[in-house]
């Protein structure tokens, strides 16, 4: 037992220490890139007084720029409770995102259900990467769809395209702009979805719709960085 103790603080140090470096090399890198927003956050657009909120839904591999624009909001993330979600929840904690964890694969139904309740309880929007924790890249899963359906807020696609950029050899291909690049964020139209739909029709109807939606966001970003 003293054993197990032990080595769960030692991990539990080497995680904290890992987050924070990743976070420190994320905000030094970041704050020398230009973001562009093509549309402006749905926060902004509630500052000037429109009732509105949404879930922002993204691929993975956009993680490291795509919640540079969104923090600060009162947002909330569904991050997966895998071992190194650990990371990315405590880099996201400390930016002031709010933090369900769970996934559509593990955590299941319980996680979408806490991220319902937190859209429900709180004032600020949701974001989800629509084929994490561990893919397979580009493909959706149906969480976001479910959550839409249980909160009634639609879902705004989220496309990226950096100029210059790093791709890892990870799963996702995670891309990391370099010093001076430019980012360009574009917000898709918004995908609603009734509530109580059949989780079957989720997967057969409308995850065809979102992920035509994301190629569709992608593209457009792209196109305004190049136009």
């Amino acid at each position: 037992m003293a054993g197990q103790r032990k080595a769960k603080t030692e991990h539990g140090f080497k995680q904290e220490f890992l987050s924070r470096v990743a976070g420190f090399v994320n905000r030094v890198m970041t704050a020398t890139c230009r973001t562009h927003l093509v549309h402006p956050t749905y926060h902004s657009r509630r500052l000037t007084g429109e009732s509105v909120r949404c879930i922002y839904a993204g691929w993975h591999n956009n993680l490291w720029h795509g919640t540079i624009p969104l923090q600060g909001q009162g947002n909330w993330v569904l991050v997966s409770s895998h071992r190194d979600g650990e990371i990315i929840a405590r880099m996201l904690g400390r930016r002031g995102f709010g933090l369900v964890r769970g996934s559509s694969t593990r955590g299941g139904l319980k996680a979408l259900r806490d991220f319902a309740r937190a859209a429900q309880g709180g004032q600020g929007d949701l974001i989800v990467t629509l084929d994490g924790p561990k893919g397979p890249a580009r493909v959706a899963k149906s969480g976001a769809l479910f959550t839409a359906s249980l909160t009634g807020l639609p879902i705004v696609p989220v496309g990226m395209w950096v100029d210059r950029a790093w791709r890892l050899k990870s799963w996702d291909r995670l891309v990391i702009g370099k010093p001076f690049s430019r980012v360009t964020v574009f917000y898709g139209e918004e995908l609603r979805i009734p509530r109580g739909v059949p989780r079957e029709e989720l997967e057969t109807t409308y995850r065809k719709q979102l992920e035509e939606a994301m190629a569709e966001v992608e593209k457009a970003a792209r196109d305004a960085a190049v136009g």
